[in-house]
């Protein structure tokens, strides 16, 4: 039997796009996946596309509500319904193409032994301490982690190294979805970290514990198709003005949590 997939998509305001990222999920997806449709605090007509791509889908669909809060607590309410496979966690605004992705996904884990935690799409990173240089920038005397040697999937636009379709690249975190978690990895680690909400490094630090339970991350790229002009409808002078202020926080929660874990890492590596 073919593996089951699980497509989690928190959705807010996407009326636009919406239609075309559910088709490309409906287009990908295996006979025995499944979809996680979070509507979350749409004010748009979103929640209407929903429910009439439920009624066409050829899949088992779940349309959850969630009141306005963000897409971390989102993404949670999607895996809290997941009980086998793999989640394909991913952004409202990302069309999916390869109708072999499934396959490729699944041979890319048995090649690994069942021992590859999350894979990205989209980007791959390091983790590292930050300098003094970044904590001034930062305004903190605390210790936070930050992110580099960074390498992308040729479908994005970032200044960074890119990589190849259906090339695995090793790197200590999978970010900004589309992200993959296996089954195994889900269990044993359990959901995002909430004290990290309402957005805003989660993927680093879900890889901090992929990494501790002796999984492998990285990126994987597989082509869809996005737009930097598709996303940010969340984006309101207020929203931008706390951005730096709640992702500066998370930054130095996660090298508090995980600091002896992170220092041991580095120096063996």
């Amino acid at each position: 039997m073919k593996s089951k997939f699980n497509y989690i998509v928190p959705i807010f305001n996407k009326e636009d796009i919406l239609p075309d990222t559910l088709a490309g999920i409906e287009k990908v997806a295996g006979g025995n996946s499944e979809l996680m449709l979070i509507v979350d605090g749409c004010t748009d007509r979103s929640e209407e596309i929903v429910d009439e791509f439920i009624k066409n889908s050829s899949h088992k669909v779940h349309k959850i509500l969630m009141p306005n809060v963000h897409m971390l607590l989102s993404v949670n309410a999607g895996l809290k319904k997941v009980t086998s496979g793999f989640s394909i966690i991913m952004q409202d605004d990302i069309i999916l193409e390869d109708v072999e992705s499934e396959k490729k996904i699944t041979e890319l884990y048995q090649q690994k032994n069942n021992k590859l935690g999350v894979i990205s799409f989209r980007y791959g990173s390091n983790i590292k301490f930050a300098n003094w240089k970044t904590r001034l920038l930062n305004k903190t005397f605390s210790n936070l982690i930050e992110e580099h040697d960074f390498i992308k999937g040729p479908d994005d636009y970032a200044n960074y190294e890119s990589g190849d379709y259906g090339i695995f690249y090793p790197r200590m975190s999978a970010i900004n979805g589309p992200n993959c978690i296996p089954y195994n990895l889900l269990e044993q680690s359990g959901l995002l970290d909430e004290n990290l909400a309402p957005y805003g490094y989660d993927d680093p630090e879900y890889c901090l514990r992929s990494l501790q339970l002796g999984f492998t991350n990285g990126l994987f790229p597989v082509k869809y198709t996005s737009d930097e002009e598709w996303g940010g409808t969340r984006r309101s002078k207020a929203f931008l003005k706390e951005v730096g202020r709640i992702h500066r926080r998370n930054k130095i929660y996660i090298a508090k949590k995980h600091g002896h874990f992170l220092a041991q890492y580095l120096k063996k590596k």
